[in-house]
């Protein structure tokens, strides 16, 4: 029965919970555009913390400041820090968020409430889309493949992602372990820890932990930041290419208050070399390029498989409790599956 289900359905992760965010940063000053929309003034523009509020408000400051200047329209910046992509979609949900740079985890569950859709996504400098899950260890740790740091009985560290991180534990998860037939990771090594890209990536530099996940962006970033230390590290394994992180608007806002925004953020950088430098600031970015909620489908099968996991895993599970659930999880596959088919609301 369960590869039945699996064949037939996309695998998403059920996920649920409390949210944390920083207090609101500063209104952007702006023209107003004729004819402007004043349904909400300001917008709130959320963003993720990968390297911390303080760094991420830093970031996007200048690049929401002249998206508000050029659509004509107010918006605050706002740094969201839930691990819980849930928490995301019910902002969304309740008005509180209206526009958002979120993980492909958040940016799912926002699109399955239907309370937002994807409308576009970063370009690198590099001109890329998409980046890599890692996982690293320490250059003289010994282990010179992921066959190596998976062998049981070895009395190894493994410091995993963020629980609720896309990729820093789903997709090493799925990808590295599961694929592999290792449906528990935690009982290979003696110690699982979890946390943040940075944490990961220094530890393991520093031999506190014998392997880590995290993802090639960042350790780009921890390189550029500290050469000593990142030096110290060898890549075993490198995930499929995953696509960068949406950004997301709520479908409650005016459709020519969406397109503006649009327009504005498709063409940042085209035509000023100060905004080229905003954009750099931001994520070492070179352009955003226009998406739609399909970008997420990879993620969605990442997910959905972690819940159709669950239930196989739960071995006391009576047989009419595991068949209601399985029954859920596909129905529920099948809704989302639309969602992600739906086309853009602004064309």
């Amino acid at each position: 029965m369960k590869n039945r289900v699996y064949l037939r359905r996309r695998q998403w992760l059920v996920s649920s919970g409390l949210f944390m965010v920083q207090p609101l940063g500063p209104v952007f000053a702006f023209t107003p555009a004729p004819g402007g929309d004043a349904r909400k003034s300001p917008l709130v523009f959320a963003v993720i913390t990968p390297r911390g509020a303080e760094a991420a408000m830093a970031a996007w400051t200048s690049f929401v400041q002249r998206v508000a200047q050029e659509a004509g329209h107010a918006i605050t910046l706002k740094a969201w820090e839930s691990p819980d992509p849930s928490a995301l979609a019910g902002a969304f949900a309740r008005g509180e968020i209206d526009l958002a740079w979120a993980g492909n985890s958040a940016a799912l569950a926002v699109v399955e409430r239907g309370a937002g859709e994807v409308f576009a996504q970063m370009v690198t400098e590099a001109g890329s889309t998409g980046y890599h899950s890692i996982i690293v260890t320490h250059r003289d740790s010994g282990l010179k493949t992921l066959a190596d740091a998976q062998r049981p009985g070895k009395g190894l560290v493994f410091a995993d992602g963020e629980t609720k991180s896309f990729s820093g534990h789903l997709v090493p998860r799925y990808y590295a372990f599961v694929k592999r037939g290792i449906n528990e990771p935690a009982a290979l090594y003696a110690k699982v820890m979890h946390g943040s890209h940075i944490s990961n990536l220094t530890m393991a530099a520093e031999r506190k932990v014998d392997l880590a996940t995290a993802n090639d962006e960042e350790l780009a970033m921890f390189r550029a930041k500290n050469p000593k230390l990142a030096d110290q590290l060898h890549v075993l394994w490198s995930s499929p290419m995953l696509p960068q992180s949406p950004l997301v608007w709520s479908t409650s806002l005016p459709v020519d208050l969406r397109r503006r925004i649009q327009q504005v953020i498709l063409s940042f950088g085209k035509s000023s070399a100060t905004d080229k430098d905003i954009l750099k600031k931001v994520n070492n970015l070179s352009a955003f390029r226009k998406s739609r909620n399909s970008q997420l489908i990879t993620a969605g099968d990442i997910e959905m498989f972690a819940a159709w996991q669950q239930v196989n895993n739960h071995k006391d599970l009576p047989d009419a409790d595991r068949a209601q659930r399985i029954q859920a999880i596909s129905e529920r596959a099948s809704r989302l599956e639309l969602r992600l088919k739906l086309p853009p609301s602004v064309q």
